[in-house]
């Protein structure tokens, strides 16, 4: 799927604090992309290169308040995950764990 250009979508959820590991602020640093663009597309629920069962689980998530998930290939082909807790108070990003 890759990258898609930034459209403002509407926001389905808080993200609450934001934690980014260096390995991943990097990445995304050297590919000229924003984290702001990443997290726009992530609360308006475009979860990215995740498969069909990961998106169904962030859908039914939404509303039952479970962990949201979604992944996003780098055009480096880096991939970057970006998880928000059930609870909504932390979303953490990071590399993919098979890239770090």
């Amino acid at each position: 799927m890759g990258w898609k250009p930034l459209e403002a979508p509407r926001m389905k959820f808080e993200a609450g604090e934001i934690v980014i590991t260096p390995a991943a602020s990097a990445a995304l640093e050297a590919c000229g992309r924003c984290l702001e663009d990443l997290l726009l597309r992530h609360r308006g629920g475009d979860w990215g290169d995740v498969n069909e069962q990961a998106r169904t689980v962030n859908e039914r998530g939404l509303v039952e308040r479970f962990n949201l998930q979604s992944s996003y290939a780098l055009p480096n082909g880096q991939h970057l995950v970006v998880v928000t807790n059930g609870g909504r108070t932390l979303t953490m990003v990071h590399l993919d764990a098979r890239a770090e």
